[in-house]
């Protein structure tokens, strides 16, 4: 048997990150996130309060801090190279590994900047420290120049670092997101009273310059996320410093509002980090200790004998709150930092929360009274939606049996199925001909479906269109969502390449996010790209051949690259595909296109379903189609 092929090989640090690049750096982004971090965590050290980030016309990123400077004393372990080249140049280098390490950084594996230095074309560093110039350089991860002092300088102290990603491996990746670059410098600016972050990126067409500072921090921030939002309540704000366990202080930076909306917006953060599992210490702390200070006031005020049963979440109906602690070496689940997993740190937040949010009860009696009222709200809607569900629970529409309009596929199992939600008859028709019977079902669905994103459960379970989904998925849905039930994990709208269609497919889209949100969050819920253009080489010969184009620039660029006679053909709609059209180019498993629907991590996704979907944001719908009409 041949072997020469399957060897054991051993790669160097260096050579594995730019084999398997996404193992360390999600995407290109992280070129300024990695490097911004860092000067943010000395900066949290008590050093500098300014922080430059720029990207130039050609994709080069540069990070200046006013900071202490990388230290330039030799190594213990290698006397002769500086620290601060071992921080650059070695993959688990840094100063967070020991058991008295009190930094409160992002960074906890050494990892960042490294990775960063190995994934690029050119990485350059100057320190500037006690009046002397430090430098060094690598190429490809490798170095070129060891750090060392080039003479006297007159800058002031800090770092300067300069990168230019290596196209070579990142050519064929997404390039700069400048839209997430800017939210994330201002959020870092947020979760940091006190700094000053300055953006200047000319990129491709982009460009933003932009000063971040606000003193009063994540204050702000909550009133940024308040925009477009009828107010309930002042914004309410606490800065903490309290002892997680002897000898490590935990600051805690919190701030609410009550809006007229019906949903929650808690995001918490760690070191800066976004912690986005709800199961997290600090997430969980803060929602119990919210929900235990209203029901206490709510016991100690109200004087009925018929009281309600206030739940937690009734405590929650149109919340925006920011919670954001500094704590050296925090401890989460897993290789990520989505979940944050401290008992201790739990427990403290418990406790300041409900101190803190009782006290401003009593403080305010008027807006405890909104509160209050809002919450009552929210437990009688929960109490209706309960006895609504039970009905429906009771309907021969959910108790199982044949789902009309489904055509199923012969595969039981969901790991491998799809179930297609066409829009309308005609096309339903050609998908069952154009699919894969062993793993392709058809579910038509004729015309829109109504908008859920204010709709009640109840209402939900009154329409046939949305019955007859639920059933066919088998999962349920609201509370009683239970993905281990779901009878596919392949959900594709199929709609036409129009406005229509996609007015439909941002209506499939909120019904997921709103009453199956665990579709989404589990990667289960697709779109179908119908082509727009169908470009047919040699018509009318035996040479004949079909090639399909999904905008109008890939039509252009199809046609200008053709050395034959071609017809172009606008698709008018699924309806008017023959099968044999439709299979090739929108169902077949190696041709198709399909779009993973994903919520970004940050605060932009629910804020644009909210401004479009919501009925009660018209005023902010009005604002966003005139200037996303311009």
């Amino acid at each position: 048997m041949e072997e020469s092929n399957n060897r054991v090989k051993v790669l160097t640090d260096r050579d594995h990150v730019r084999l398997r690049p996404g193992m360390y750096l999600p995407n290109i982004n992280y070129f300024v996130y990695e490097l911004a971090d860092n000067s943010v965590d000395v900066y949290m050290d008590g050093y500098g309060d300014l922080i430059i980030v720029s990207i130039d016309e050609e994709g080069k990123v540069s990070v200046r801090d006013y900071g202490p400077g990388l230290p330039v004393i030799p190594s213990e372990q290698f006397p002769d190279i500086l620290e601060g080249e071992l921080c650059m140049g070695n993959l688990k280098a840094g100063t967070k590994f020991t058991k008295d390490n009190k930094r409160k950084s992002a960074g906890l594996n050494g990892v960042g900047a490294s990775c960063v230095n190995c994934l690029s074309k050119t990485f350059d560093v100057e320190v500037y420290k006690d009046g002397k110039l430090y430098t060094m350089s690598f190429e490809e991860g490798l170095v070129k120049k060891h750090l060392s002092c080039d003479g006297d300088t007159k800058e002031a102290t800090g770092t300067y670092i300069e990168c230019v990603p290596d196209r070579a491996i990142w050519e064929k990746l997404d390039d700069f997101d400048i839209n997430q670059i800017n939210s994330r410098m201002k959020q870092l600016a947020y979760l940091n009273p006190g700094l000053t972050i300055e953006l200047n990126i000319d990129y491709e067409g982009h460009e933003v310059h932009e000063k971040y500072y606000f003193p009063e921090g994540v204050k702000t921030y909550v009133e940024e996320l308040a925009k477009n939002k009828d107010e309930l309540t002042d914004i309410w704000y606490d800065i903490k410093t309290v002892d997680v366990e002897p000898n490590r202080p935990m600051d805690i930076y919190m701030a609410l509002m009550y809006t007229d909306t019906y949903s929650d917006t808690i995001y918490a953060y760690t070191n800066n980090v976004l912690n986005t599992n709800q199961s997290s210490s600090h997430i969980t702390g803060f929602k119990s200790g919210l929900s235990s200070a209203i029901k206490s006031y709510y016991d100690d005020v109200s004087t009925n004998k018929n009281k309600k049963n206030i739940v937690a979440e009734d405590t929650r109906l149109g919340i925006i709150a920011i919670v954001s602690i500094k704590v050296a070496d925090p401890h989460y689940i897993g290789q990520g930092k989505d979940q944050l997993d401290e008992k201790a740190i739990r427990s403290a937040i418990y406790r300041e929360t409900e101190e803190f949010v009782l006290d401003q009860l009593d403080k305010n009696p008027n807006e405890a009274k909104i509160i209050l009222n809002k919450v009552l709200e929210s437990c009688g809607a929960r109490e209706a939606a309960t006895r609504a569900k039970e009905n429906a629970r009771n309907k021969k529409a959910l108790s199982g049996g044949k789902v009309n309009g489904l055509t199923k596929c012969i595969s039981k199992d969901p790991e491998d199925t799809f179930i297609w939600l066409v829009e309308g008859d005609s096309a339903g028709g050609s998908a069952k001909k154009a699919r894969n019977e062993q793993i392709d079902a058809i579910l038509p669905v004729f015309g829109k479906i109504p908008n859920t994103y204010n709709m009640s459960l109840d209402k939900v379970y009154s329409s046939e269109k949305m019955v007859s989904v639920i059933k066919a998925l088998g999962c349920g849905i609201g509370p009683d969502c239970d993905i281990d039930k779901l009878n596919y994990k392949h959900i594709v709208i199929l709609t036409d390449g129009d406005v229509d269609g996609w007015h439909i497919q941002c209506l499939w889209i909120t019904f997921f996010y709103k009453y199956m949100r665990p579709v989404i969050d589990n990667g289960y819920l697709y779109i179908a790209l119908p082509p727009l253009f169908t470009i047919v080489k040699n018509p009318g010969t035996k040479k004949e051949e079909h090639v399909y184009a999904y905008t109008i620039e890939e039509k252009d660029e199809v046609a200008a690259k053709l050395d034959c006679k071609y017809e172009v053909m606008r698709n008018k709609g699924l309806g008017e595909m023959d099968w044999p059209e439709l299979q090739h180019s929108t169902m077949d498993i190696n041709t198709r296109k399909l779009i993973q629907v994903k919520i970004d991590e940050d605060e932009d996704s629910a804020l644009c379903l909210d401004v479009c979907m919501n009925s009660k944001s018209i005023q902010a719908r009005k604002e966003f189609i005139l200037l996303n009409n311009e």
